[in-house]
C-alpha cells in the first residue's frame, strides 16, 4: 500500500506548482462569489460549491504529495539494530497515515457525491 501511495506521489510530484495555482484560484473563485451582494431574483451560485469540491481535492492531492513521498525503505543492506528499529518505526507511521488517507479519500467522495448530487 505504501509503495502504491509513494509511486503516485512521485508521478504526480511534477505537478505540485500546478495544484498550487489551481487551489489560489479556487480560493479567489470562493472569495468572489462571498462577496458578492445576494440578490432574492438570482439563484445561488453553482461555482461556489463546485469551486469548493474542487478545493477539497486540491487539497487532498497537495496531502499526498507533501507526505508519501519520502518513504523510508527497508534494503537488504547491513545496517545496525537501532536503524532498522527506526526505520520499522517510521514505515508503522507512514501505514498509519495512509490508513488516514485512504479514510479522508472515502469521506471526500462521499462529501463529493452528496454535494454535487450525482
Amino acid at each position: 500500500m505504501l509503495e502504491i501511495l509513494a509511486k503516485l506521489s512521485g508521478k504526480l510530484l511534477p505537478f505540485r506548482k500546478l495544484i498550487y495555482l489551481a487551489m489560489v484560484l479556487l480560493v479567489g473563485v470562493i472569495i468572489t462569489q462571498l462577496l458578492q451582494i445576494p440578490s432574492p431574483a438570482k439563484p445561488s451560485n453553482a461555482f461556489s460549491i463546485l469551486s469548493l469540491v474542487g478545493l477539497i481535492w486540491l487539497l487532498l492531492f497537495n496531502i499526498l504529495l507533501s507526505t508519501f513521498h519520502n518513504i523510508p525503505r527497508v534494503d537488504g543492506e547491513k545496517k545496525g539494530r537501532l536503524a532498522l528499529v527506526k526505520i520499522k518505526v517510521k514505515r508503522c507511521f507512514y501505514h498509519f497515515l495512509a490508513i488516514l488517507f485512504i479514510g479522508l479519500t472515502l469521506v471526500i467522495v462521499f462529501l463529493s457525491v452528496r454535494m454535487l448530487r450525482i
